[in-house]
């Protein structure tokens, strides 16, 4: 038996509401709880040696975690895939004065206990 015509745009209307709805959320869903902001007394090399060096005890494949130093003094540590360069962790470490902040931005992904253990060591 075919579909009613009003059925049909009523699925397709219903479908485009629930696609913009999706749309709509994503962006402020990823936005609560896709970072987290550290204060630290160290300098940021230093946080970026200890991120890089608890990485490599996690046993983390040198070509999944990028460096970038900036002339800034800002560090970056990433995490990222190396075949589609997608970026799944950054930390990015700022000069702070004497001190640093670190900026932690999950890109919708979950921050295990292992790792905000990892970064909080670092910063502290």
């Amino acid at each position: 038996m075919p579909t009613p015509p009003f059925f049909t745009a009523l699925c397709q209307a219903f479908r485009r509401a629930h696609l913009f709805a999706v749309l709509l959320l994503i962006p402020l869903t990823t936005l609560a709880d896709s970072s987290l902001q550290l204060s630290s007394d160290k300098k940021p090399a230093e946080v970026a040696d200890c991120l890089k060096q608890g990485i490599r005890q996690l046993k983390i494949p040198d070509d999944y975690v990028r460096r970038d130093s900036k002339a800034d003094g800002t560090e970056t540590i990433r995490l990222l895939n190396p075949v589609s360069g997608n970026t799944s962790l950054q930390v990015d470490v700022q000069p702070d004065g004497e001190h640093s902040r670190l900026q932690v931005d999950q890109n919708g992904i979950p921050l295990t206990p292992p790792w905000l253990r990892l970064i909080k060591r670092c910063a502290s």
